[in-house]
């Protein structure tokens, strides 16, 4: 019986994947993280099971080379990013004083198609592709080119539109859903992320 692979890009400490690799022996995960504490977590985490672990101490976006990633380091640490925080967010994200950032370091970041081609990994399909990159989800999804045919169900954040953007440089669900329908997928399901539902998890699949 062929593996059940998970894609968890943006695995933060691993909510999304670690347990569910560890309950299902056939499931394969690849776990992008580039934050060196959360990578060292995810690593003792799946110490048992780190033969169908996989972590790649990298950011994804649509290019390849170094960048500063921005780091909260409080709470879950969950709104680190690439990106920057929009401007005027105590309007748009009231009562929300973490979100700031406390440091920055430099990573490595890469895209998607060209980690399939130098990785030596063959992979034949993505069972599942949990995306959580905090504004970057469709440059990720760019960045895959040929290889996004081979997701066969997923799920991306969004903003919900322009005005409550969480970062400068987020997409909005209308950018994604536009995308998403052009390579050939279709929502399947939308959910709300926050009290003001200011940001959307969106569900598809491959029609």
């Amino acid at each position: 019986m062929s593996k059940f692979v998970l894609f968890d890009v943006g695995a933060n400490w691993g909510t999304d994947s670690l347990e569910r690799t560890q309950g299902d022996q056939n499931i394969e995960t690849w776990a992008f993280e580039p934050v060196p504490e959360l990578i060292a977590n995810l690593t003792t985490k799946s110490a048992e099971y780190a033969d169908r672990y996989h972590i790649i101490p990298s950011a994804v976006s649509d290019f390849d080379g170094t960048a500063q990633f921005n780091i909260a380091d409080h709470y879950d640490w969950g709104c680190s990013s690439l990106n920057n925080f929009s401007d005027h967010l105590g309007e748009t994200w009231p009562g929300r004083p973490d979100f700031k950032f406390n440091r920055s370091i430099t990573v490595q970041v890469t895209r998607l198609d060209t980690w399939f081609k130098t990785s030596n990994v063959h992979i034949d399909k993505i069972d599942y592709f949990h995306c959580d990159t905090q504004g970057s989800d469709l440059k990720v999804l760019q960045g895959m080119e040929d290889y996004i045919t081979l997701i066969q169900e997923g799920v991306v954040e969004c903003a919900r539109d322009e005005n409550v953007k969480l970062y400068k440089e987020n997409h909005t669900k209308a950018e994604m859903i536009e995308f998403l329908n052009s390579k050939g997928f279709e929502i399947i399901r939308e959910q709300s992320n926050d009290t003001w539902s200011n940001e959307i998890n969106l569900y598809f699949k491959k029609i």
